[in-house]
């Protein structure tokens, strides 16, 4: 009953402007070369979630928002707030660079991004480029690149804000205060979230003689964005960006991912409970300068700082077994040189530097620091010669490891029609070992790790017009040097050691399109791909040969509603070890699924409006984790207060 009730209310609440209102399928982008380019006339594989698009699906996280985007697998052990894994084109999460406002924002001891301190209501857009990107941003790039853009201010006037509620005790308050006064731009955004979680390890599944939490997970975390610009002078324009975060995961039962020889934790309900907490502060300083009509500069430092602490209740007293910090500073200067109106040329140099330290020990894990330094020079040229289009790209990284590269890409494209285009690309990329993979010799590390690299080719058919899109594109990528864990094992958690053992290949085809349709919107997303381990001939683990995702909406009057489909075909996970024998098949295959959502808003004025998002519509029992369970029926209200700028 409850669910009909729900699903009643979905059809009678609901939020925002027409679609026709709400979508440019033509935006200007910088992922895909780094210099503004209008999407239709980029020649690598890219694609945006805007706003809007937040603002119809309703995400609980930004992790939910990159699920069902073309080539994107999204994979995460539990719900809000546990770690997350992007699986790009085959690729994992340590080959899928992300920044944030341009900015590399990585935890290199869990090799990658962690999502969850990136508030979904802090976010203005999203630009995705898929396929290798070294040439353009260096290591990790070798799958593509995740930009992240926060808010700047200047599209609404004064405060904002909204609150929602929904399934599991969820909670997320959001308020603001955003103005453009003359040639200033200024936000400010604070946001807090809450959930009880649910039982986010799968005691059915758990390791023999290991302890699973089978109590709920429950999530904390607060955050602040802020943005402030000025224009000094025409063409010359200074600022700075802060985004800030913290958040505790807590759980009243024992040890999360316990292994058969790690040491017995104590059981629910004693003493207490265990606590992964996180803070993560990262500012930003730019400089934007219009040198003359023919050069454009922008300079960027940037310094980033996270810190992860895991205390686990053990004999009766909360342990501290891990207290890990990554520290970056970056630096940026890129130069676009206009050489006509269908020539432009880019110049630049980039400094990264990563420091990573472990302060705790636990079980006879030794402490460890850590640290590199990346410095690169980059150039590239774009061209339009009637209905010729060229890219050329090439980068050098050097490092104080010695893991140098010179990485390029190539790509042609030509305009069959104002509407049909086909374009095509070639590259190289690599992807450094990070400092904790090379210097955390207790959980893994190897000092002798070398730079995976891979090469890469794909061809795409483009059509669009002002209200329909369709995208058809080929790809392969052969990589080398693959890091895996397949060394001898290290430690009590049967942690093995990490080593250059391997090769891997995946080729496919990625299909995508929308289309606005008077009143309805359709897109959709399906990718069919062969990601295989060359020396087992097996499928990459937690890598889907077929998945994808459907959307429908439909707006009258002030009203919205939709759905949103996912599927997935099945994928391995465990390989063949003491803790998943071959005797016990089921612990190396996750089964392949369909999931619905549904979404809903009302529009009161043009301040006000309410929305209600449905997911996992039938209450589907799925897993991408083996060992980890995914969220069940969940229904979220959300009321917001926007006085956007008509």
């Amino acid at each position: 009953m409850k669910k009909i009730i729900l699903i009643a209310l979905t059809l009678n609440t609901f939020s925002s402007s027409l679609f026709a209102e709400d979508f440019n399928l033509n935006p200007t982008v910088v992922v895909g070369s780094r210099q503004k380019q209008r999407l239709s006339d980029v020649m690598t594989s890219v694609s945006v979630i805007t706003r809007q698009d937040i603002e119809r699906l309703q995400p609980q996280d930004v992790g939910s928002i990159l699920q069902g985007q073309p080539g994107i697998e999204i994979v995460r052990a539990g719900g809000l707030g546990m770690q997350t894994s992007i699986f790009m084109r085959g690729t994992n999460s340590s080959q899928v660079l992300v920044l944030v406002d341009g900015m590399k924002v990585t935890d290199e001891f869990s090799n990658a991004t962690p999502l969850q301190n990136i508030p979904i209501s802090q976010v203005d857009h999203i630009e995705i480029l898929r396929g290798n990107a070294s040439a353009l941003y260096g290591p990790r790039a070798m799958g593509g690149v995740i930009q992240i853009f926060t808010k700047s201010g200047g599209n609404t006037s004064g405060p904002y804000g909204s609150v929602s509620y929904g399934s599991r005790n969820t909670k997320n308050i959001t308020g603001g205060y955003s103005q453009k006064f003359n040639d200033t731009l200024f936000n400010i955004s604070l946001n807090h979230q809450e959930t009880d979680g649910f039982a986010t390890k799968n005691s059915a599944q758990n390791d023999a003689g290991s302890i699973a939490n089978p109590t709920k997970n429950a999530y904390n975390s607060n955050s602040v964005s802020m943005h402030l610009s000025k224009v000094i002078i025409p063409g010359q324009e200074i600022g700075i960006k802060i985004l800030g975060s913290k958040f505790d995961i807590f759980s009243d039962a024992g040890f999360d991912y316990g292994a058969s020889t790690a040491p017995t934790f104590t059981p629910d309900g004693v003493n207490g409970m265990n606590k992964l907490r996180s803070n993560n502060i990262s500012s930003q300083l730019f400089m934007k300068n219009q040198i003359n009509d023919f050069w454009n500069s922008t300079m960027t430092y940037g310094v980033s700082n996270m810190i992860n602490r895991n205390d686990y209740n053990f004999n009766q007293k909360n342990i501290p077994i891990g207290n890990y910090q990554t520290y970056q500073k970056d630096f940026s200067w890129l130069n676009d040189f206009v050489i006509n109106n269908n020539q432009t040329l880019l110049l630049g140099l980039q400094s990264n530097q990563i420091k990573t330290k472990d302060e705790d020990t636990f079980f006879g894990i030794a402490k460890f620091e850590g640290s590199r330094v990346i410095n690169s020079l980059l150039a590239g040229y774009t061209g339009k010669f009637d209905a010729i289009g060229l890219q050329l790209n090439i980068r050098h990284d050097n490092t104080n490891k010695g893991e140098d590269a010179t990485t390029g890409l190539s790509g042609l494209s030509y305009d069959i029609n104002p509407q049909w285009k086909w374009a095509g690309n070639i590259s190289n990329a690599f992807s450094a070992p990070t400092s904790a993979q090379l210097n955390n010799i207790g959980s893994g590390g190897n000092p002798n790790l070398k730079p995976e690299e891979s090469n890469s080719m794909e061809t795409s058919l483009q059509y669009m017009d002002s209200k329909k899109t369709l995208r058809v594109v080929l790809f392969d990528r052969e990589t080398t040097n693959l890091i895996e864990a397949t060394g001898p094992v290290i430690n009590i958690f049967n942690t093995r050691r990490l080593e250059n053992t391997a090769k891997s290949a995946n080729n496919g085809v990625e299909i995508s399109g929308q289309a606005i349709l008077d009143s309805f919107i359709f897109k959709v997303s399906a990718t069919f791909q062969d990601p295989i381990n060359k020396a087992t001939n097996s499928q990459l683990q937690r890598r889907a040969e077929n998945f994808g995702s459907f959307e429908i909406g439909y707006a009258f009057d002030k009203y919205k509603i939709g759905s949103q489909a996912f599927f997935s075909s099945s994928t391995p996970d465990l390989p063949v070890t003491d803790l998943c024998p071959a005797s016990t098949p089921l612990c190396r295959t996750n089964a392949g699924y369909a999931i619905a959502n549904l979404y809903g808003s009302y529009t009161y004025d043009k301040n006000w409006s309410a929305s209600l998002n449905i997911e996992n519509l039938f209450d589907k029992t799925y897993q991408k984790n083996y060992g980890f369970n995914t969220p069940g029926f969940g229904a979220f209200l959300n009321v917001q207060y926007s006085p956007t700028i008509q």
